[in-house]
């Protein structure tokens, strides 16, 4: 029955008193529906799709439609609820009602598409892929697109303008608008470069000192970069920064099957000699030494065969021997990665005597057990110096070096 025959049958035949009763029924009925159909998609519909979502083998379907989604959604259904009851009663609303009906279901779209993007990429990144090749920044830049074209959309709608003049209109603002998202602009580029070279990943350990960042990323989006330092803070970097700054990545590293120990030991100048006939015997009995020290002897006994004078010999010394005891020791180290490359060198002499440096690979590339088998070789090689005669170089106790390199007491 038409809303208005059925006033006038009551009596009611003022037509100001027909509108304004007509209208108040109308909003009233509206709301009503619109009320009914929030609680029947939030309610209703939300638990009867988690329950058969419970019910799957796979978890993609409970991550889609989480509780932001079915709110989202509950929105969505109030003007959709009352456009189907104004047809349903032959009522045509008025235009700031439609008006506002229009903006209300393009904004509540734009939530419900978004809740469904934002969903699927929680879907993406439940696999272990989404570490390597991360999505979330592409997420953001549909989303951004989405809400800047509903809102050229809503413009649209309360100013009663086509779209189309409206974009042309939007020109003449182009470059206040790339100002105003200059960071999102430089953080789209950066994003692909650093997907597309891929630079970095969620998980890497990264180390940026000029943004203080040492530990691990979090997180990777169209503005900025999470990382977690070393001491548990959060650092977050500007995604273009990447690009242009420099920064060092322990992901090779840690794909590798070792991480590097590189650190000297200097020796006194003062304790490098030749070893005489006792010390040689006493190196000689070491498992690492034996076989060294008999070839060495034997061919050095060939070379001297025909050299009478002391200063044309050669002779074994003791830095040498140490140096060769010490390669053969890391070669049977079982904490040492001998497939990568390992020695220990003797760098250029300075103030402070004769660096020795140890170069190798540690197996264990967990901080802690980097740490113990980088402390364990060197509490061995300071350790056993002493067999061979040899001192580490150190001030007296009475002498402070300056950093003009000069020494006062």
């Amino acid at each position: 029955m038409n809303i208005e025959t059925f006033l006038q049958e009551h009596g009611l035949e003022s037509s100001a008193l027909i509108s304004l009763v007509k209208g108040t029924i109308l909003v009233t009925l509206a709301t009503i529906v619109g009320w009914i159909a929030h609680v029947v998609a939030k309610k209703g519909l939300a638990g009867l799709v988690r329950k058969i979502a419970g019910k799957t083998a796979t978890a993609w379907d409970d991550l889609l439609f989480d509780n932001r989604f079915f709110n989202r959604l509950s929105i969505l259904v109030i003007p959709v609820a009352i456009y189907i009851l104004a047809y349903a009663i032959d009522w045509v609303p008025g235009v700031a009602l439609s008006r506002l009906l229009d903006a209300w279901i393009t904004l509540s779209a734009v939530l419900v598409v978004t809740a469904l993007l934002d969903g699927a990429n929680r879907i993406y990144e439940s696999y272990p892929l989404s570490r390597d090749k991360p999505i979330k920044i592409f997420i953001q830049i549909i989303n951004i697109f989405l809400y800047c074209t509903a809102g050229i959309i809503l413009i649209g709608i309360f100013t009663g303008k086509e779209i189309a003049t409206l974009l042309a209109g939007m020109a003449a603002f182009a470059a206040v608008l790339m100002l105003v998202f200059k960071d999102s602009i430089l953080g789209l580029v950066a994003g692909i470069q650093l997907s597309a070279n891929n630079m970095i990943r969620i998980g890497d350990w990264i180390v940026m000192p000029a943004c203080g960042a040492d530990g691990e990323v979090l997180e990777i989006n169209l503005a900025t970069v999470k990382v977690q330092n070393w001491d548990m803070t959060i650092t977050t970097i500007p995604t273009y920064r990447l690009v242009s700054d420099s920064f060092t990545n322990w992901r090779g590293m840690q794909e590798s099957n070792g991480r590097r120990i590189k650190r000297s030991v200097n020796i006194d100048v003062r304790s490098v000699h030749h070893l005489d006939e006792k010390e040689i015997q006493l190196l000689r009995r070491s498992t690492f030494l034996r076989e060294y020290i008999e070839k060495k002897l034997a061919d050095l006994a060939e070379f001297n065969a025909s050299r009478d004078n002391p200063l044309d010999a050669r002779r074994l010394t003791n830095i040498g021997t140490f140096r060769e005891y010490m390669e053969s020791w890391l070669a049977r180290n079982p904490d040492i990665n001998l497939n990568m490359t390992h020695m220990v060198r003797q760098l250029q002499p300075g103030p402070t005597g004769i660096p020795l440096e140890i170069y190798c690979f540690s197996a264990r590339q967990q901080w802690v057990e980097y740490e113990r088998v980088q402390a364990d070789i060197f509490d061995h090689l300071y350790a056993v110096m002493e067999l061979f005669h040899l001192d580490a170089f150190q001030y007296p106790g009475n002498i402070v070096p300056v950093d003009n390199g000069q020494q006062h007491e």
